[in-house]
């Protein structure tokens, strides 16, 4: 097991490489590091909880692949806000049904939270190649507009 100051190193380490490479407009994949830095984050999470005796050693130890699931789920959903198709894909990776729920519930939030924040990662890339996309809502100048 690994300590969290290397837990911290990796995290960081992978994300920012991440952004450094999609910064560069170099092609890289995102999904892929930010299932590393999701998991990191997760095992970190884990570990935090278990030296300050929030969960006992015997929980964290049966746990410890959960909670790098859901780290790894959370993330992923924090920037890409896909729901669905996400919650599958852990679901698939994971291949454990009893975590269904945890992973539906951490997916929802991260995808809640981020949504509060920015636009998606995803979003922002098709708005910056200016893509034609079509748009949540009418525009308040259109709303009375009719077609003949």
């Amino acid at each position: 097991m690994l300590t969290k100051t290397q837990l911290f190193v990796i995290g960081a380490l992978w994300y920012f490489w991440t952004i450094t490479t999609y910064g560069v407009n170099v092609p890289s994949g995102l999904f892929l590091p930010g299932m590393i830095v999701g998991c990191a984050l997760g095992d970190l999470y884990c570990a935090i909880i278990t030296d300050n005796e929030i969960v006992a050693p015997t929980h964290s130890g049966s746990h410890r692949v959960t909670y790098v699931i859901l780290g790894m789920g959370a993330m992923l959903a924090g920037y890409t806000r896909m729901t669905y198709s996400l919650v599958v894909i852990v679901m698939e990776t994971s291949q454990d049904v009893n975590i269904f729920m945890p992973v539906v519930i951490a997916v929802g939030m991260a995808n809640f939270m981020g949504g509060l924040c920015n636009r998606s990662l995803y979003e922002k890339a098709v708005r910056a190649k200016q893509m034609p996309i079509l748009i949540p809502a009418v525009p308040h100048c259109n709303r009375l507009v009719r077609a003949d």
